[in-house]
């Protein structure tokens, strides 16, 4: 599908593609469509970049590529299409027997894929079957496709940049009045016996640094500076099975007659681990034993204000294991029917399709190594990743702590945390139309038809009543027996960055205290809550008018249409124990037209015009539905009032077709987005809020004065979208036939926009509340190229995809507690560019044999912070991946 121009290709775990962008704009504006019915396939995905797919938007990795037999994908937009999509209509067909010229058809393959980061081989296997019968008027198709995949990921990640002050700044040196306010040995933090703060240590066991000169400049230099929030190592090990499974009957039993029924069935079963190990003193204040404890020994400073060395005392390590099960399945079933009558046509829809999402096990694990000295992290040999010194043995069991958390003069001290949850989200989605077609005569077409279509979304989530309340592993029992190493880390990363530790081993734990199974004692997650719904009907109508003539100079076809469409959205949501229901509707309508001109038999120019409408994710619309979460400090809730973003369209597009392969195209497009969907993150304290104390009541060392990262979604100014696109295939036959088998495929797209952005949500979206960025998601430049050589048996491709870096979030969270402003105004991705290649060989008519090698590069994948200083902040490797394979055909 990245050969496609303007199409993006955004991996997830283990580098597998999930969602696209087209011309600039996110998954969440493409609609998908299988078998003719918007689909929607919610998953998970793994801590090392977070993120989950729900609701409407599509993920194609619940699929298998090879249950489909037809893709297409529209940039256009027409009346008689489904509307809700402001980048691309694509359509997925599975096979039809009808379609095949041969009466019976059988196919099978078989393939590993060797993950050279992981170390093994995943199975594929797939088949085909297909027959036609009764003289070829009805027919019968089925398919299958089984995955098991076993994957691998490692990263550096800080999850945010922080100015040194943000915390409560750092442990002062001996005799030193940090200024604020300017008193004779005015340290920080102040005294507090409980945990052995006073003028001579930072706490209990940790001296304060000599009051020397050096030791004061490097203590103020690191409160004015930019630190990492958290410096991690980050493992990410999946292990998924995926089978789906279409069967399609298909009749014709009469000229203009034709009925078609499809079933289509797909399971992703995924059990993924990720293991991280986190200098976590950075994240923390001082009411949890946090950077005001911590000493700086030592700094570098590079020239736009970021900390690119610091070697420091006083840092707590948080050494996680997270265990994350979820399964997905979507089910669909649909029919399909078409009846000419003379010049009358008319054809009819029906489907139904159900996607579920449920990740009953959501567990986290922690143990802790507090109070370490000569931790150091360094950037300063250049690249993207830092080379770490944890300051202690990270491979002895005997310095990580799991017990009880102490608290003390207003002071928690962390020495373990254990974390649950289980979340589940249904979306069905029901569908059915009428279209009837007349042609008044020849090269003129009237065509009307009417839809309605029905979105019921549900979910809920639950989690432990109290995460950080965890008691101790049994007496007698050692660390090291629940823990296991983890080892090379870093092997794919440039520079020697890596290294080993112990990590907190869930099955053995789990064995040993049976928090998994524990449904009433210390680690039984709540009931399940009344679950947040939403149902969503459109019912629409359109006309158009279809047009093909040669009576003009040159041949025109085309149409010009218009929809109307009609949306009444209801919700349920419960907060703290009130439920709210909502319910509201809108209207739109939805001019369009294209025109395609045949200027010469070679040559065409395509013209198109739209009104267009994106909905809301379904889960951002929800009535209520806030989710806190006490171990990561966030809040998030949807906006039921959210308006559909709104956009009007020109295409343009010149293709000249040559030779017997050669085609160079030229399109220009232009989008007018009206309104836009903005994520928002603010930092206040719980009680700011407006939600009730009782949502944190339980949680260690969470009080309303806590600072909590409040996230949600409002509507905001939009702004123009502009780009080119660029397309050329073509043989290399004018070179002589020595090169006639050889060809190449090239595309490139340009896109700009820039829309406006609000800064903060408790503030109007005007003035210096606001700023001009690019587009999240849009990658201003992306290039493809395949170069390939084919004959009867053999033939071999290269592929090279480029994009451009893009935005990931305009703006970031965190304000500045001096100066009142973003610490970091953007967070992007680092441009990418993936190497594969395919090799195949026709062994007889029947059997071919294939080798492919994807990101033969091991590129990595990029995320920084802040336009200026564009600190490194997630570094991640996949791997490349090595398939062989086996396809027979009957």
């Amino acid at each position: 599908m990245q050969r496609i121009p303007g199409v993006a290709l955004a991996r997830g775990d283990g580098g597998e593609g999930k969602t696209i962008a087209v011309r600039g704009l996110g998954a969440q504006f493409t609609r998908v469509r299988v078998n003719g019915m918007q689909g929607s396939s919610g998953t998970n995905s793994s801590d090392i970049r977070a993120g989950f797919n729900t609701s409407r938007s599509f993920d194609f990795s619940v699929f298998a590529s090879e249950l489909f037999s037809q893709l297409t994908v529209r940039k256009t937009y027409s009346a008689d299409i489904d509307e809700g999509s402001l980048g691309a209509t694509v359509d997925l067909q599975t096979p039809r027997p009808l379609s095949y010229a041969a009466d019976f058809t059988l196919a099978a393959s078989a393939q590993g894929t060797y993950d050279d980061l992981r170390g093994k081989i995943s199975p594929r296997v797939t088949g085909l079957i297909s027959k036609k019968f009764l003289d070829g008027t009805f027919g019968v198709a089925a398919s299958i496709a089984y995955t098991k995949r076993h994957t691998r990921e490692e990263a550096w990640s800080a999850v945010e940049m922080y100015r040194g002050s943000q915390q409560g700044g750092f442990c002062s040196p001996v005799g030193y009045s940090d200024g604020n306010p300017a008193t004779a040995n005015d340290q920080n933090p102040g005294n507090n016996a409980a945990i052995g703060t006073d003028a001579l240590n930072c706490a209990t066991g940790l001296p304060r640094l000599p009051g020397t000169a050096q030791n004061i400049t490097n203590f103020e230099a690191a409160r004015s500076a930019f630190i990492y929030r958290s410096p991690r190592w980050l493992r990410s090990e999946q292990d998924y099975s995926r089978l789906g499974a279409t069967v399609t009957l298909e009749a014709e039993p009469a000229e203009g007659t034709k009925f078609t029924l499809d079933g289509l069935y797909s399971w992703y079963d995924v059990k993924r681990t990720d293991y991280s190990f986190a200098a976590n003193s950075f994240a923390r204040g001082t009411n949890n034993h946090g950077q005001p404890i911590t000493s700086v020994v030592d700094i570098a400073v590079n020239p736009l204000g970021s900390i690119d060395y610091g070697l420091f005392n006083g840092i707590d390590i948080s050494n996680d294991t997270a265990r994350r099960e979820y399964t997905t399945t979507f089910r669909q079933i649909n029919a399909t029917f078409s009846q000419e009558l003379g010049k009358l046509t008319i054809d009819g829809f029906v489907g139904l399709s159900l996607s579920t999402m449920h990740n009953p096990v959501s567990t986290q694990i922690s143990f802790f190594a507090n109070d370490v000295t000569n931790f150091s992290y360094d950037f300063r040999g250049g690249g993207n990743v830092p080379v770490i010194n944890w300051g202690f043995d990270t491979t002895n069991a005997a310095n990580y702590l799991f017990a009880p958390n102490v608290t003390g003069g207003g002071v928690t001290i962390f020495r373990n945390l254990l974390t649950k949850g289980d979340n589940k989200e249904d979306t069905e989605n029901i569908t059915t139309e009428f279209n009837a077609t007349y042609a008044l005569f020849d090269g003129l077409k009237v065509r009307a038809g009417v839809q309605y279509r029905e979105a019921n979304y549900e979910r809920y989530t639950r989690s432990r009543a109290g995460n950080l309340n965890t008691g101790a592993i049994p007496v007698g029992t050692s660390m090291a027996s629940v823990m296991m190493l983890i080892d090379g880390f870093g092997s794919s990363m440039p520079g020697n960055v890596g290294g080993s530790w112990l990590a907190p081993n869930y099955d053995a734990l789990d064995q040993l205290i049976n928090f998994t199974n524990d449904d009433s004692g210390t680690y039984a997650l709540a009931a399940i809550p009344v679950s947040d719904q939403l149902r969503e009907a459109v019912t629409g109508a359109y006309g158009m008018i279809e047009f093909d003539t040669d009576a003009l100079p040159v041949r025109l076809r085309g149409n010009i249409g218009a929809r109307y469409v009609h949306t009444r959205q209801s919700g349920r949501g419960t907060v703290a124990g009130a439920t709210s229901v909502l319910t509201r509707e809108y209207d739109d309508w939805l001019p369009s037209a294209t025109i395609t001109a045949d200027i010469t038999d070679k040559l065409i120019l395509r013209l198109a015009a739209a009104k267009v409408m994106a909905r809301p994710e379904l889960n951002h619309i929800l009535p209520a539905g806030v989710n806190i979460a006490t171990n990561t400090l966030t809040i998030s809730g949807p906006n039921f009032y959210l308006e559909p973003i709104r956009a009007k369209t020109v295409d343009a597009s010149l293709e000249y077709y040559f030779g017997n392969r050669g085609l160079i195209s030229v399109g220009a497009f232009y989008k007018d987005i009206d309104s836009y969907i903005q994520a928002l993150s603010e930092k206040m304290a719980f009680s700011q809020t407006g939600l009730p104390n009782a949502l944190i009541a339980g949680a260690t060392g969470i009080t309303p004065a806590t600072e909590f990262t409040v996230s949600t979604r409002q509507n905001t100014p939009g702004g123009p979208l502009k780009g080119i696109e660029l397309n050329l295939q073509t043989g290399f036959d004018f070179l002589g036939d020595s090169f006639r088998n050889f060809g190449m495929l090239a595309n490139y797209t340009f896109v700009d926009s820039q829309i406006t952005y609000c800064l903060r949500s408790s503030q109007s979206c005007t003035g210096a509340n606001t700023t001009v960025r690019d587009l999240v998601n849009l990658s201003k430049h992306t290039l493809g190229g395949t170069l390939y050589y084919e004959d009867e048996k053999f033939s071999i491709r290269g592929s090279a995809t480029y994009r451009d870096k893009y935005l990931l979030s305009v703006p970031t969270s965190r304000i500045d507690t001096t100066t009142g402003v973003l610490l970091n105004d953007v967070q992007g991705a680092k441009s990418t560019v993936f190497v594969d290649a395919v090799v195949s060989y026709q062994v007889t008519p029947q059997i071919s044999v294939r080798l492919e090698g994807q990101n033969l590069t091991n590129e990595a994948i990029e995320y920084y912070y802040d336009s200026v200083r564009q600190d490194p902040y997630y570094t991640g490797f996949t791997g490349r991946k090595f398939t062989a394979g086996v396809a027979f055909k009957f």
